[in-house]
């Protein structure tokens, strides 16, 4: 996951550094008529307990817009504000597994991270001997939420000929070959704009579904490297229908976990020198601090549910300014380092440096490499481990 989309959270003046973030998790479900008096109420007791801990009125204000506004399909709304502006806003396609209300030094966004959902880039194509459907699913939107920018074209084919017809006659063959060249321009176009809303979205898998004779010739229209990636719904059905769903979230799954045991092989494969200088990875919370600070980190991992999340550490100014001992900051310049949560803190140096952050369930990383990771954390280094501080952990 590239945290560009929550950078702009941490980008206020210096003046402003120590100035306290608002962070609220709000239920916006609709279970009843009286919806928006819920969230209402809700936005309400939510806000007193704000008030109670300091925070102020302006920001408080600020909030209220974004806590209780109304929109289609959105079960989870995600506040941050600071300063009396919200910062940033973003939803989640069901309620947060928690209510939460924060007033922190920094934005408490770990949650929100972690109940992301997972989607990978891919197109859904279902094909007839009259046209087709073709649908582009992107990456997901973090802020907008999943599935908000989905798009559909729909294929037109030749209407005639497409069904071959029983019977002999010195005209039969050519009847036939011409139905067979209907089905060939039709797929060629459906073949058109799959491989142009791949491109478009990136996708990393072409589903393709519909009727038996024109998927297959679909499938030998396909360029190589789109073909090779082809996953095939072996069922005549509509591009919205159910199997298609399950079929496309099987792939994502299996994708998805295919990363993740790349993730951990090449975590094993950069710990496995023996010697600083041979080895290309960091384990624990202060060395991947370290590397994040000097920006040799390229990769965060986050094993399981580690137990580091609520410790204080210690932060600067600077984005990626954070460390488990308040010296290491001073030796960097930083006069006055403040407290802040550890996860709160590591969202923020991984957005700062540009660093993609991977969470890997318990089950992925139980045993193996995973196994010798200090505090479930770990980053892959752009250069040896020995170019970490030596007076840090590492």
């Amino acid at each position: 996951m590239h945290l560009d989309f929550i950078r702009t959270l941490y980008e206020s003046s210096a003046a402003e550094f120590g100035t306290k973030y608002v962070s609220v998790y709000l239920d916006v479900t609709p279970t009843t008529e009286s919806a928006a008096t819920e969230v209402e109420l809700r936005w309400r007791a939510a806000r007193e307990r704000l008030a109670a801990a300091g925070a102020d009125d302006a920001t408080l204000e600020a909030v209220d817009a974004a806590a209780t506004g109304r929109e289609h399909g959105i079960r989870g709304r995600v506040i941050f504000a600071q300063s009396g502006a919200v910062r940033l806003a973003g939803t989640l396609p069901w309620p947060p597994s928690q209510q939460i209300v924060s007033l922190a030094a920094l934005p408490y966004v770990m949650p929100w991270l972690a109940q992301l959902p997972v989607r990978v880039p891919h197109v859904r194509v279902a094909a007839t001997r009259v046209g087709g459907q073709v649908v582009a699913v992107p990456d997901v939107d973090p802020v907008t939420g999943a599935g908000a920018s989905d798009r559909t074209t729909t294929v037109e084919g030749e209407s005639w000929p497409v069904h071959k017809a029983r019977g002999g006659g010195w005209s039969q063959q050519r009847f036939q070959r011409s139905v067979e060249e209907t089905w060939a321009a039709t797929a060629k176009r459906i073949v058109q704009a799959a491989v142009a809303e791949a491109g478009r979205v990136r996708a990393e898998f072409v589903i393709v579904g519909g009727d038996i004779r024109e998927r297959s010739i679909v499938l030998d229209q396909l360029p190589p490297a789109v073909r090779e990636m082809a996953v095939v719904v072996d069922r005549e059905i509509p591009v919205d229908g159910v199997p298609f769903e399950e079929d496309a979230q099987a792939e994502e799954e299996r994708l998805a976990g295919q990363r993740r045991r790349a993730l951990l092989d090449e975590l094993g494969a950069r710990l496995g020198g023996s010697s600083a200088g041979e080895r290309r990875a960091v384990t624990g919370l202060a060395g991947t601090f370290a590397a994040l600070q000097e920006g040799l980190a390229s990769d965060v991992l986050v094993m399981g549910e580690p137990s580091w999340e609520e410790r204080d550490v210690w932060i600067g100014p600077g984005l990626a300014d954070a460390a488990t001992d308040p010296g290491v900051l001073r030796q960097f310049g930083v006069d006055s380092p403040v407290q802040a949560r550890a996860d709160s803190s590591l969202a923020r140096a991984v957005a700062g440096t540009g660093v993609d952050l991977h969470f890997l369930p318990a089950d992925d990383a139980a045993g193996g490499a995973a196994g010798a990771v200090e505090d479930g954390i770990a980053a892959l280094l752009r250069a040896p481990a020995a170019a970490v501080t030596p007076d840090r952990p590492s």
